[in-house]
């Protein structure tokens, strides 16, 4: 399988863009020795009422590693929404905002 041009980089921005734009409160999270093993790479709070989500975030065609699953896992058996993003379609879809348009953000970021 050839490896997707997209970097998880570019992915993780994209969201956190659509994030930012709909006021949508979250974080990045920095992995490192600090870090709790598996937590996901975005994290955040769902207005308005305040569901906690977590999203890891892949390259098309990458799985989520044990320890990200089972942090997904504990996510959703504590209440909260575990998305899997491959792109922002599926974070839309998690979130329950299927159907928004974005076209006007990602067109300006593209003229810049």
């Amino acid at each position: 399988m050839r490896p997707s041009p997209l970097k998880e980089a570019d992915i993780t921005r994209q969201i956190r863009d659509v994030l930012k734009w709909l006021k949508i409160p979250h974080r990045k999270i920095w992995q490192g020795p600090m870090s709790g093993r598996g937590i996901a790479d975005i994290i955040g709070c769902l207005p308005p009422h305040g569901k906690y989500f977590a999203i890891e975030v892949k390259r098309p065609g990458e799985k989520p590693t044990k320890w990200q699953r089972e942090f997904l896992r504990e996510m959703e058996q504590a209440g909260g929404i575990a998305v899997v993003a491959h792109c922002i379609e599926d974070v839309m879809e998690g979130l329950g905002l299927e159907g928004m348009k974005f076209g006007p953000l990602f067109e300006k970021r593209a003229a810049q």
